[in-house]
């Protein structure tokens, strides 16, 4: 065989890369050999040095090889003098100082600059000594390909995918766009500044941390808004951001040359320091103070930090960290509240620095209530248990659980047994201090046993860690028990109220002090105006009403200006009483603003009863008050979390605190709340400490209670016990709206109402649009050619099933269904059509649940309402002529008779058989204030006392201090049925937050946009979903709809689609 010379290697090298340059899809290496003619082994060599010479590159996952545009990126030959070559030497012998690894493209381009050197200058060995240095480097066989392929990506704007291992995390893959290359003078590496495919942003990512790197064939081009090296003005070396940290620096006389002698950073000023002659006080504004600190730890005892606190407090750490080490002073034993996973000790939290922090936090939550002093006692007890060894232990890494939680309840029942009083409320707080993670306990009896959980149990017979070495750091002779006077008709029930409000105020104290330190940092609180700034919004937008055209919009107006002018009234329990359209949602909120400013209140919570129109209301709230300052919460995602056994969340942050940042829901710290009836009431009597956080948020509060007559009636007694508390003893002032009002008196009969709208009756008879015609027992065909019969029509049934049944049989076009199987998403598309529809005069039948009935602005000519209760069939009347465009309009009322309905609730049947009745006795005006109040009295007369606490919750607190907190929640349940929240995979949005979800670190993150893709199912009917292989669950947060299974499983006429035996018969309250 002839010998190959190099150049003729070189040819064949070449021609191997132009004929992969022709096949921009890429080649097979044994279809390259076909073509060039070429054994396998000498091309499969010539593809690896071009491959070396970054000019080809073998698809990841495929055979295929694939040219680069090697040529288009080659540097144009050029000069040097020995001068500039010597400067570029030095540039590359600084970066190659900061990496500890072997990297050929810095090794090959310094023995190409050496050899230059050397032959033409005469100078340039050390260079090459450098270069063999760097060759003798660690090959770890990953960094060099990785360093390889960004670059080539970052040269060829080719997205590139990355397995990337973060230091505290699991290992994930990404497509990365890199925009920026920059090495670090901190550390041996290089990081890239880049768009992830993951958040669809800019993130950074050292290279020493990617594990893998593939170019793909997809191609970037880096956005003109990208700021290329400005993006690192304000770093110090690489973390960069727009917010910006004030460093201030004072430096010793003796280093203060040094100091002035370089400019470290572009923003830094020097100065004298006015109060120590000598010192030179430096500053300057970085992004980030991290990758600063291994500079300052450079000038040891010759600078001190000023400010910013943290960089002063973690050198502090490192200091005394440091004096213990080398035994420079006496060795005191720390004790530890929380760890950070994968840090040392400097960087855990104090003990004592936790209980003082919580402890302030705890006085100032529970200023409002008029519990500071109580609070803050419990809060300054509550994790005395960790005082343990056994608990320090556990930090350290040790997998036996601790009961933390006890030992602060049995202590402080102990400091506080002699005086009555104090032993009193020594059982309030231990009550609190116990359940501060696994919730508010049962009292218990003498029989109960060790494991059994109960306040008795733990605080008498458990076996505790020695934790008296709480004492050496806190006083328990300081501690005090200041009583706390409240006006009661039911003193069991108020005390155990007073016990709620003091626990809210410990674990959200508790919450917020641990997320603080957790997050390195407080979370922005307070960022919204005031209730007087909202105040003078809210007057403002509604001058606008101050000459309004037409009946309806004067009567409207004179409603708003009657009601505020009684803003002044004194603090208490308020009505108002206004026919549907009567503009009460403008009008409540109007009284309450000016109310609270009058009195000096907080926030206005505004009560609904469906989640189907919250977004609606708070949309509404939104425009005159602006987003930041009203907050949405509904009960589609509590946190699973909260109904774990207690054995598996008794120690929730034994190892840190990450837990407590998945239960810290909101917390209501916010001028306007729009909820549910479900989470406002389930919130009052839960035991939960995410649920309960909130409480100490409602003293010194106006509370909506909008549609007032659907509070739940099962739980009124108690509900109403807990609104009067709120109101007598917590500064709270009630207002409850309806145009039909439920004989609330007859449940707090010591109660005055005041009724806000100037003329009730009179509103009534102005409203008056709609005659409601009994038709009796329906059959589905006689009900369905009735619709039929109208081109325009609104039916309200009673359950899904029915609802459905009813559409699936219509005919024509302009049909419309409407339920809480559709995710608020679609229900919103589909009444924004229903709404064009009614004002174009189109064709547009509607048949609904009861998602329809309240709060719900359309305007249908006609009605039908299958037989209820009298306040949904009037509810369902104020959709129909709602603008009065019609002098009368006729709403039928039907007794259905359907296959579709298996069985009828009680209560449904008590109200539609009273309903019944008052619809023979008010024929002419059953929608009248008359009517509806008969309608109440023999209801709440029929059903008796025991209807309005159906599971006996009063009677937890009805034996002094032995409460029932836990078995109280369990069965203060609105809803009987646990029901499953399931994501729909609707749209690209929803897909996107799913997707989103599956990578985020803290992926509850995401449930507030989530909830308008939510639908909530009952249990049975969830799991039925899941044995068909539809139902992914994601991170252990949600559940969600496969997207594979949207076509079968959800409809875009009627929503989720449940499996024929799954139910869908059942009333779903919509909540």
């Amino acid at each position: 065989m002839p010998k190959v010379n190099g150049e003729s290697l070189q040819a064949s090298r070449e021609r191997v890369y132009l004929t992969l340059r022709r096949h921009p899809m890429g080649l097979k290496e044994a279809e390259l050999a076909e073509i060039m003619e070429l054994d396998r082994r000498t091309l499969n060599n010539y593809l690896r040095t071009l491959e070396t010479e970054g000019k080809i590159y073998k698809e990841e996952g495929t055979p295929l090889w694939i040219a680069l545009p090697f040529d288009q990126a080659q540097l144009r030959k050029f000069e040097m003098s020995p001068e500039e070559a010597m400067t570029l030497y030095l540039a590359a012998r600084l970066y190659v100082k900061q990496n500890d690894k072997q990297n050929e493209p810095a090794q090959t381009a310094l023995m190409k600059l050496a050899a230059a050197l050397v032959g033409d200058a005469k100078v340039g060995n050390e260079i090459h000594q450098a270069a063999i240095e760097l060759s003798r480097r660690p090959n770890d066989g990953v960094y060099n390909h990785v360093f390889r392929t960004i670059m080539q990506a970052y040269i060829y704007r080719r997205v590139v995918r990355v397995e990337y291992q973060p230091t505290n995390g699991k290992l994930f893959a990404t497509d990365f766009e890199p925009y920026l290359l920059e090495p670090s003078a901190i550390g041996f590496t290089t990081y890239a500044i880049g768009k992830s495919s993951i958040v669809k942003d800019l993130r950074t990512y050292k290279l020493g941390r990617i594990r893998s790197a593939a170019l793909t064939r997809q191609e970037y081009s880096i956005p003109n808004t990208f700021p290329g090296l400005e993006i690192l003005r304000n770093a110090w070396s690489i973390i960069h951001g727009d917010e910006l940290v004030e460093v201030i620096l004072r430096f010793n006389p003796s280093v203060r040359e040094r100091v002035m002698e370089t400019r470290w950073h572009f923003s830094e000023k020097k100065q004298d320091d006015p109060e120590k002659p000598g010192y030179l006080i430096w500053q300057a504004q970085v992004a980030d103070t991290l990758d600063m600190l291994p500079w300052v730890r450079g000038w040891g005892a010759d600078v001190e930090v000023e400010e910013p606190k943290e960089l002063r407090n973690a050198l502090v750490r490192e200091a005394r960290e440091l004096a213990e080490m080398y035994k420079v002073m006496e060795v005191k034993t720390k004790y530890y509240a929380h760890s950070r996973k994968g840090e040392d000790k400097s960087n855990w939290q104090l003990l004592i620095a936790h209980l003082t922090r919580t402890a302030d936090l705890a006085e100032k939550f529970g200023a409002d209530a008029g519990i500071s002093g109580l609070a803050r006692t419990a809060a300054l007890m509550h994790d005395i248990g960790k005082y343990s060894k056994a608990f320090q232990a556990r930090l350290d890494g040790s997998s036996r659980k601790v009961d933390h939680a006890t030992a602060g309840a049995r202590e402080i029942q102990e400091l506080f047994k002699k005086d009555q009083l104090e032993k009193s409320l020594s059982t309030i707080l231990a009550y609190c201090i116990a359940g501060h993670h696994t919730g508010l306990p049962d009292y218990g009896d003498s029989s109960d046993v060790d494991g059994d959980g109960t306040l008795l149990a733990r605080v008498e017979k458990k076996k505790l860690e020695d934790f008296s070495a709480y004492e050496s750091e806190l006083d328990p002779n300081s501690l005090v028990l200041k009583p706390r006077k409240v006006k009661t008709s039911s003193e069991e029930f108020s005390i155990a109220f007073l016990t709620r409000m003091i626990f809210s105020a410990l674990v959200d104290a508790d919450f917020q002090e641990t997320e603080t330190f957790m997050q390195q940092g407080e979370k922005p609180r307070g960022e919204h105006a005031s209730i007087e700034e909202l105040c003078e919004m809210f007057n403002a937008a509604m001058r606008k009403f101050d000459n309004p055209d037409g009946d309806i919009n004067k009567k409207r107006t004179e409603t708003l200006k009657a009601c505020t002018e009684k803003a002044d009234s004194e603090q208490g329990f308020f009505t108002l009483t206004v026919p549907t359209g009567g503009g009460k949602t403008l009008t409540s909120m109007a009284f309450a603003l000016n109310h609270a400013v009058k009195h000096g209140l907080k926030r206005v919570i505004y009560v609904i009863p469906f989640t189907s129109i919250i977004e609606q209301n708070a949309a509404v709230f939104k425009d005159y008050l602006d987003e930041k300052n009203v907050l949405e919460h509904h009960s589609n995602f509590d946190w699973k979390k909260g109904n774990k056994p207690d054995s598996e969340s008794a120690d929730d942050e034994a190892k840190d605190a990450l837990d407590k940042l998945k239960l810290a829901s909101e917390n209501w710290d916010i001028p306007i709340v729009v909820t549910t009836n479900v989470q406002f009431f389930e919130s009052l009597f839960a035991n939960k400490s995410s649920r309960c956080r909130k409480l100490h948020n409602l003293a010194k509060s106006v509370i909506i209670f909008d549609e007032a007559q659907t509070l739940p009636r099962e739980y009124l007694d108690p509900c109403m016990l807990a609104v009067k508390e709120l109101v007598l003893n917590y500064g709270a002032s009630a207002v409850f709206c309806t145009a039909t009002q439920p004989a609330l008196n007859k449940r707090l009969p010591n109660v005055n109402f005041k009724e806000l709208a100037p003329d009730p009756q009179a509103l009534f008879d102005f409203y008056k649009r709609v005659q409601v015609t009994n038709i009796g027992r329906t059959p589905d065909a006689d009900l369905l050619e009735r619709i039929m019969s109208h081109s325009q029509a609104l039916c309200i049934v009673n359950t899904r099933k029915h609802a459905k049944g009813l559409f699936d049989q219509l005919e024509g076009e302009g049909n419309f269904h409407l339920s809480t199987l559709m995710c608020p998403t679609h229900r919103k598309q589909v009444l924004t059509e229903v709404r064009a529809r009614l004002k174009s005069g189109q064709p547009c039948r509607v048949i609904s649940t009861q998602v329809m009935e309240a709060g719900i602005d359309v305007d249908f000519p006609v009605g039908f309402r299958a037989l209820a209760g009298l306040d949904s069939i009037i509810q369902a009347a104020g959709r129909v002529n709602r603008e009065m465009k019609r002098a009368i309009s006729n709403v039928y009322v039907f007794d259905p008779e359907t296959p579709f309905i298996k069985r009828t609730p009680t209560f449904i049947k008590q109200g539609a058989a009273v309903a019944e009745s008052i619809l023979r006795e008010y024929a002419d005006h059953p929608d009248s204030k008359e009517a509806i109040e008969s309608y109440f009295n023999f209801l709440y007369n029929l059903q008796g006392k025991d209807a309005f606490d159906v599971k006996k919750i009063l009677a937890y607190f009805d034996s002094g201090l032995e409460f029932n907190f836990k078995t109280a929640a369990e069965n203060f349940r609105m809803i009987d049925n646990n029901t499953v929240a399931v994501v729909i995979p609707y749209n690209e949005e929803a897909k996107k937050l799913l997707e989103q979800a599956k990578y985020h670190p803290y992926p509850f993150s995401l449930a507030r946009p989530l909830q308008m893709y939510t639908v909530n199912i009952y249990e049975n009917e969830f799991i039925k979903l899941q044995s068909k292989g539809v139902i992914e669950t994601i991170t252990d947060t949600y559940e969600a709809l496969t997207e594979s299974s949207m076509k079968d499983f959800y409809s875009e006429k009627t929503g989720l689609v449940l499996p024929v035996d799954a139910g869908g018969d059942a009333i779903f309250i919509d909540t």
